[in-house]
């Protein structure tokens, strides 16, 4: 008790002091600063992958063969019921299908869907015939836009990163 009292008794006329330290970590920011580079990095890549994929459709389309049937189209819209000058000559079995109108085409779309999520789509109903019943391969894992997009897509990743 007595020991108690002197340390109490210095302690107020200033003559022992203490040590108080307190040690704080940024490794919450830091951190916090390395996951948003990182999301930002992983971004680019879903971005410049998707993009690169839709292009690869959309140039697959127009350079696929004229090796399957020729149609003869009419008009539609102000000239509807009209022949056209130009028949089709659609693609063959296991290519994509060749460009008419564009609709197919300028439909293909590409969106970042979240944080290393994104989406490439059409909204044309007669895609998915296209692809499954027809077998003209232009968006699905047989298709060589796909194929080509998985190659470049693992050159794209190697750029992730933080510095």
């Amino acid at each position: 008790r007595a020991k108690k009292d002197i340390k109490r008794l210095l302690l107020q006329r200033g003559l022992l002091l203490g040590v108080k330290v307190t040690i704080k970590s940024n490794m919450n920011k830091k951190t916090d600063s390395a996951k948003r580079k990182f999301d930002d990095s992983v971004n680019d890549w879903v971005n410049r992958t998707g993009l690169y994929f839709r292009n690869q459709i959309m140039r697959d389309m127009t350079s696929s063969p004229p090796t399957g049937r020729t149609y003869t189209h009419y008009s539609s819209g102000k000239n509807k019921g009209k022949k056209r000058n130009k028949p089709h000559i659609a693609s063959s079995m296991g290519n994509p299908p060749r460009v008419d109108n564009g609709d197919l085409r300028s439909s293909i779309q590409y969106k970042r869907t979240g944080i290393g999520e994104g989406l490439v789509s059409t909204n044309m109903d007669y895609a998915e015939n296209l692809e499954i019943v027809l077998k003209r391969y232009f968006m699905s894992k047989q298709s060589s836009a796909y194929k080509n997009t998985l190659i470049r897509g693992k050159k794209f990743a190697k750029n992730i990163g933080i510095k």
